[in-house]
């Protein structure tokens, strides 16, 4: 038997071993055996992996059998050879702890670093270390098979093999090391490296993929929106309503101040066709102040983001645009803008679910939940402030 064949015999055996746990664990995982489960088949990988979508839950563990044999086998090239056949043994033994422990601390350390930017520091005492004192477990309870397959390959061979020095009946002493090169031991090394960084990625796309499926379920568990219009969906790409847009703002010693004015932003009205959705700047203190000019306002769609909606200074069906003029709104007395659209067909679009406004661009804006048929590349009118007409039942 040639030397590379009785290696990959060993750590092979690692890797079929640390497979063949993982199978067994899932297979009882839902039995009542579940509650020993961690005691006698501990898997030194991800507890939830066989709940993710296919194809990661196979592919997780026979990635982590890879990784098994090949830290194993690593091990083996790099740690001096022992000379006698119970020394061997001992040897294989506690490099299979040794490797379930480092394949246990790859998902570690992907655990907690995978979710640094989400979860902060916060898994790092809960995740750091248990699944590699899983996998050193996992060694000590089960190496013994790989060690017994080593032992007796030992006392099978005449020929010294790096990583399973001879032990001859005879009491022969074999020597330290085989013919094992550094060339071997390196690439030995490099591929328990590369094996373990696939481990990594393996567990970080099919953790990925579970958390989608987590947030598909949850959307489909959602009722449709009445309107007809998108679910909102969290992964959208979007950007953030502004919460203040270039302008002047509001200047002078009298002008409506926030610590003498409040804007207001109603509820949206309605006629066949068209729609209104009315400003208010009611002055609260007991001095007149000044406004001139358009209100600044933006939409947020379902997902938060800014809906892309031309705003138009001017009059429409609901409200005419009597034009930007110095007003002087009295004490107790309003001001009032008037937001004017079409109606639009919302089905399978964007809409608008929050307005965002402020008295003058430039101004810090406000928000308020709103149920629109504003709809992503439409268009809205709204007009400049104007002195509201107490006496008129629309003002």
């Amino acid at each position: 038997m040639r030397d590379g064949v009785r290696r990959g015999l060993v750590s092979g055996t690692v890797g079929a071993l640390w497979l063949a746990t993982a199978l067994i664990a899932a297979a009882i995982g839902s039995t009542p055996l579940a509650r020993v489960q961690q005691a006698v088949l501990p898997t030194g990988g991800t507890p939830f992996m066989w709940s993710w979508p296919a194809p990661w839950p196979l592919l997780l563990p026979l990635v982590g059998a890879l990784a098994a044999a090949a830290v194993h086998a690593a091990i083996l090239r790099v740690v001096p050879a022992a000379s006698t056949g119970g020394a061997v043994a001992a040897r294989t033994w506690l490099a299979a702890v040794a490797a379930g422990a480092v394949v246990g601390m790859t998902v570690d350390a992907v655990l907690v670093f995978g979710t640094l930017f989400t979860h902060g520091w916060a898994l790092w005492a809960v995740d750091l270390g248990s699944r590699a004192a899983s996998g050193a477990y996992w060694g000590l309870l089960y190496g013994w098979i790989p060690a017994l397959v080593a032992h007796r390959l030992a006392r099978h061979t005449a020929t010294p093999v790096a990583g399973l020095p001879v032990a001859p009946e005879s009491g022969a002493v074999a020597p330290g090391r085989g013919p094992s090169t550094t060339g071997g031991a390196l690439i030995a090394v490099g591929v328990a490296v590369v094996s373990l960084m696939l481990l990594g990625s393996v567990h970080l796309a099919g953790n990925e993929a579970a958390q989608a499926q987590v947030r598909a379920d949850a959307e489909e568990t959602q009722p449709a929106p009445a309107d007809g219009s998108l679910r909102p969906d969290p992964e959208a790409p979007g950007d953030a309503v502004p919460e203040r847009v270039d302008g002047g703002g509001i200047t002078g010693t009298d002008a409506c101040t926030p610590d003498r004015a409040m804007m207001l932003i109603h509820d949206v009205d309605g006629a066949t066709g068209h729609r209104a959705l009315p400003l208010e700047l009611m002055n609260f203190s007991e001095a007149p102040c000044v406004i001139e000019g358009y209100p600044d306002i933006a939409f947020g769609d379902q997902n938060g983001h800014l809906l892309a909606v031309t705003v138009e200074h001017g009059g429409s069906f609901m409200g005419s645009d009597p034009g930007p003029s110095r007003i002087t709104i009295p004490p107790g007395r309003s001001a009032r803008a008037i937001i004017g659209w079409d109606a639009a067909s919302t089905h399978g679009v964007l809409v608008a679910r929050t307005i965002w406004g402020a008295t003058l661009p430039g101004e810090t804006r406000g928000s308020k939940p709103v149920d629109a048929d504003i709809v992503e590349g439409g268009t809205v009118a709204v007009t400049a402030w104007h002195l509201a007409d107490p006496a008129s039942p629309e003002e």
